[in-house]
């Protein structure tokens, strides 16, 4: 009896964990998608124009077109490729910075900080589980 207790118990929190890991498939968005999706939040926090929306879209299409051709060739050569991101990024931060006024470049810039800290919260938390894995195995 003690046995198939045990064998119910088993099956039940191995099919309860593997659920858990499920995940939904994430779709690929299109670099007008990303651009899209990018302006919309800038526009909703920055309290951008429609003239400034649509400068800011071109800008933002641009980018995220350079950066998906970066990520393809990223496999290559993934140093190179982040480098060469970054200073995309930086030129058209500052394309983007002379368009705002002032109130709208300080929110930008604090937006910029809290995705900053979103993305290292991330990142710490990879090479930490990475670290533990390689110290376990």
């Amino acid at each position: 009896m003690k046995k198939i207790i045990l064998a119910a118990l088993l099956l039940t929190g191995i099919t309860a964990g593997s659920y858990a890991q499920e995940r939904p498939e994430r779709t690929k968005k299109t670099p007008e998608e990303k651009a899209q999706i990018m302006t919309d939040h800038m526009a909703k926090k920055l309290a951008l124009s429609e003239q400034q929306k649509t400068e800011i879209y071109k800008i933002n299409l641009d980018r995220a077109k350079d950066m998906e051709k970066t990520r393809a060739q990223a496999s290559e050569d993934r140093k190179k490729a982040f480098s060469e991101q970054k200073k995309k990024f930086d030129a058209s931060d500052e394309k983007i910075n002379k368009i705002l006024n002032s109130d709208q470049k300080k929110a930008y810039a604090e937006l910029k900080s809290q995705r900053q800290e979103k993305m290292k919260s991330h990142k710490g938390g990879f090479h930490k589980k990475l670290k533990e894995r390689k110290g376990d195995a």
